[in-house]
């Protein structure tokens, strides 16, 4: 699965508005996260676009992010008792917007969004 960029690099729109979604929704949408590499961190210095976050269970959200050169990650999320956190960008997934940069520095506990 790739995304089409524009010339500036920034990702073209979407079919879907909302970030969060059901497994049948994501499908209607053509989205398959079975396409996307499964990784249990954001890979470091890399500019991201959020694409979903589709629901497995009640316990669990998978978070799906493309690069620039159309490599996709699934980063699942469990829920703990602050939220959906995803802990190298120190955002709750459900905060996240469809096409949303987002970056996590390389050598740095800093954490960024919005920033990429």
């Amino acid at each position: 699965m790739t995304w089409d960029y524009d010339e500036k690099g920034k990702p073209m729109s979407f079919a879907h508005d909302h970030f969060t979604m059901s497994y049948h929704q994501s499908r209607d949408y053509g989205i398959d996260y079975r396409d996307f590499e499964k990784v249990d961190c954001l890979p470091k210095g890399v500019s991201l676009v959020a694409i979903a976050g589709v629901w497995g269970d009640y316990q669990n959200i998978r978070c799906l992010f493309m690069d620039a050169a159309g490599n996709g990650y699934m980063r699942n999320i469990g829920k703990r008792n602050n939220g959906y956190v995803i802990r190298e960008l120190g955002v709750d997934a459900k905060e996240l917007w469809v096409g949303e940069k987002v970056l996590v520095p390389a050598g740095t506990a800093e954490k960024v969004i919005g920033k990429a």
